[in-house]
Order: C-alpha cells, then sequence, then structure tokens
C-alpha cells in the first residue's frame, strides 16, 4: 500500500480516560473499528496524551471521578492549554447537578452515563464528532475566505 493511501485511511484517534480497565474496554469495543484507541487510566495520564498529541485527537471520553487526577483537572487543563477544538463527552456513573454545573464552566459536548448502552453511546460521540468537525471546517473556510 502507498503511503498516500495509508493516510487517507487513517483513522481519527480517540482518547478514553477512566480508572475502571473494564470501562475502557467496553468504550474501546464500541470505537476500535471507527477509532485509534488510546487509553488512559487516569488524568495525568491523560494531560500527557493530549500535550504530546494536541491536535490529533478527535474526541475525549473521561471519566470525572478517578484517583490521583480527575477529569475536573484534566478540563482545566485542556482550557489553561487552549485545547477547545477538541470535543469531550464526560461519562460518569453519577451524571448528577453538581457534577453538570461544576462542568459548565469548561467546553464540555456530552455526558454519557454508565453502565453504557451501545447504540446511545455510539450514536451521541458520533453527532459530537460531526458537530466539531462541521465547526472547524466553517472556520477554516472562513479564515481562507
Amino acid at each position: 500500500m502507498k503511503k498516500k493511501d495509508k493516510m487517507r485511511i487513517q483513522k481519527p484517534k480517540m482518547l478514553i480516560v477512566d480508572d475502571k480497565a473494564v470501562n475502557r474496554y467496553v468504550l474501546k469495543s464500541i470505537f476500535e473499528d471507527d477509532y485509534e484507541i488510546i487509553e488512559c487510566q487516569d488524568g495525568r495520564a491523560a494531560m500527557e496524551v493530549l500535550g504530546e498529541k494536541r491536535d490529533e485527537a478527535a474526541v475525549v471520553l473521561l471519566d470525572i471521578v478517578m484517583p490521583v487526577c480527575d477529569g475536573f483537572a484534566v478540563l482545566k487543563y485542556m482550557q489553561e492549554t487552549a485545547l477547545y477544538d477538541v470535543p469531550v463527552i464526560l461519562i460518569s456513573s453519577n451524571v448528577d447537578d453538581k457534577n453538570i454545573s461544576r462542568s459548565s464552566s469548561y467546553d464540555v459536548a456530552d455526558y454519557i452515563q454508565k453502565p453504557f448502552q451501545e447504540d446511545v453511546v455510539r450514536q451521541r460521540v458520533q453527532r459530537v464528532v460531526n458537530l466539531y468537525q462541521m465547526k472547524k471546517a466553517n472556520v477554516e473556510y472562513g479564515e481562507a475566505e
């Protein structure tokens, strides 16, 4: 296969951040056909990956409650480093008013509740990725004029 052909079929990258291996496994199994999956078990590792692969992630699925470094610390890092063009979908078994209120000061695209329902998760992630891609294309088109 030619290098040009490989570039055309390169999958977008999805960062899955969750301290529970079973949750990462379930999400990976849902999306591995469509995305190149990068897994992190805590927020600190996620910040390292985001720092290294800044412009490569198409979407981040981010658990809120994790030891070492939680999802809100990752959101703060993304805000401070201007990673606004990477959509973040929070994943949690406890999507309550407090967490929704706290996350409203960050650019969170959506919430997914655990346990995961494959159809719902797939649809919501695809919708968010499509919206962000359209938004990015519109910005690029507007700048090109």
